[in-house]
C-alpha cells in the first residue's frame, strides 16, 4: 500500500526592522508589493515579523506573527491568496472592492484574492494566516458544487460575530502547530487536513459565492467506469496528499461531475471515500502492528492523516465497533 514518507519542509523565521525603509522591505519580502506611504522614523520604531511556512502541494500555508509600533500607510498589489488577520491590539484600517473596514482589538478580516488593498494601522500586534486560496475553491467545488473559478470573498468581515471568534481560534491552532518544533504538520497527510480546516473555516466565517450562488442543475449522466477510475486512484495513493481535482483528472470528468456520480452511484463523495479508504489502511496497520516495538494509535493515525486522536477514535469505534487501542492490543 502505498505511503506518504517525505515530510513537508516547514520554515521558520524571526525577520525585524527598526526603520520605516526597513519595514517597507520587509513587507515586500514576506508578504506582497506595495507602495508605503512613510512617515518619520522615530525611537522605538520597530517592525518584528515571527513567521512559520508549510510548503504543502497547493502553496504556502503561513502563520505569522506581526509586531508593529510605526503608524504606516501602504497601497499593495492584487492579493494571490488568502490573507486573514487576527487583531491582538491596535488598529488596523483597510479599503478594498469598495469595502472599508477599521478593526480593532479581537476583530478578525480576510483580504480577498484578486484585489488590491489600502492600509494603515496604529500600534498593531496581530496574528496572521496566509493559505492558497485553491484550497478553499476545490473545497466549495466538493461542498457546494460551483465552479472553482466562481468562487469570490464578498466581504472582509465575518458573517455573525460568533463565527469571527471561531476563525480566530482556527488561526491561533494552525499557528501553534507549525510554530512548534517538532509540529505535526511535518506530516503531508496531517497538513492537508490543517489546510482543508482553514479554507472550511473561511468560507463558513466571512461572506463569499457559495452562501449566495443560485442552485444550478447537476451535470447529467456519468459512466460508472468515472467512478471506478477514481476509485482506483483513491486506493492507489491514499497515502499522499490528494485533492478532489487529482482525483477528478484521473477519473476523466470534472470535479462537479465526479460529485454527483460518486453521490449517484456509492451514496457518498469523493473525499469521504478518500477519508474511509484511509480508516481502513490505518485498522489494516493497527491489526499488524506490535505495540512491544513502540507502535502507538496516534503515530498510525497521524501517518494516514487523522490528526486528533479523539476523533480519529470516534471514527473508529464506529466503523469497526471497538477502541483502536483495543485493536492494536490483540
Amino acid at each position: 500500500m502505498a505511503r506518504a514518507s517525505a515530510a513537508v519542509p516547514i520554515e521558520r523565521s524571526v525577520v525585524v526592522a527598526r526603520t520605516m525603509n526597513e519595514s517597507a522591505e520587509v513587507i515586500r519580502q514576506v508578504y506582497i508589493g506595495h507602495e508605503p506611504r512613510l512617515g518619520r522614523d522615530h525611537a522605538g520604531t520597530e517592525f518584528r515579523v515571527v513567521s512559520a511556512r508549510a510548503g504543502v502541494r497547493a502553496g504556502p500555508l503561513g502563520a505569522d506573527r506581526v509586531h508593529v509600533t510605526v503608524n504606516f500607510r501602504t497601497a499593495t498589489e492584487p492579493f494571490g491568496y488568502l490573507f486573514a488577520m487576527s487583531i491582538v491590539h491596535g488598529v488596523f484600517a483597510v479599503s478594498a472592492g469598495g469595502e472599508e473596514l477599521r478593526a480593532g482589538t479581537g476583530d478578525v478580516l480576510v483580504f480577498p484574492p484578486g484585489a488590491p488593498i489600502v492600509a494603515q494601522w496604529i500600534d498593531l500586534d496581530a496574528g496572521i494566516l496566509r493559505l492558497p486560496v485553491s484550497c478553499a475553491a476545490d473545497l466549495a467545488a466538493e461542498r457546494f458544487g460551483i465552479d472553482p473559478a466562481d468562487l469570490r470573498f464578498e466581504s472582509m468581515s465575518p458573517v455573525t460575530p460568533r463565527l469571527g471568534q471561531y476563525f480566530r481560534n482556527v488561526c491561533a491552532t494552525v499557528g501553534r502547530e507549525l510554530m512548534a518544533e517538532d509540529s505535526a504538520a511535518a506530516h503531508p497527510l496531517i497538513a492537508e487536513e490543517m489546510v482543508r480546516t482553514a479554507a472550511a473555516a473561511a468560507l463558513a466565517t466571512f461572506p463569499n459565492t457559495t452562501m449566495s450562488i443560485a442552485h444550478s442543475p447537476g451535470p447529467g449522466y456519468v459512466a460508472p467506469r468515472a467512478v471506478r477510475r477514481a476509485a482506483a486512484y483513491i486506493e492507489t495513493h491514499a497515502g499522499t496528499p490528494i485533492t478532489l481535482t487529482d482525483i477528478a483528472a484521473a477519473s476523466g470528468v470534472g470535479a462537479r461531475a465526479l460529485q454527483y456520480a460518486f453521490a449517484r452511484h456509492l451514496g457518498t463523495s469523493p473525499l469521504a471515500h478518500l477519508r474511509r479508504v484511509r480508516l481502513e489502511r490505518a485498522h489494516r496497520e493497527l491489526q499488524a502492528a506490535d505495540p512491544a516495538t513502540g507502535a502507538t494509535v496516534a503515530a498510525i493515525a497521524a501517518s494516514w492523516g487523522f490528526g486528533k486522536p479523539s476523533r480519529f477514535a470516534a471514527e473508529y469505534r464506529r466503523q469497526y465497533g471497538q477502541s483502536p487501542s483495543r485493536t492494536l492490543r490483540t
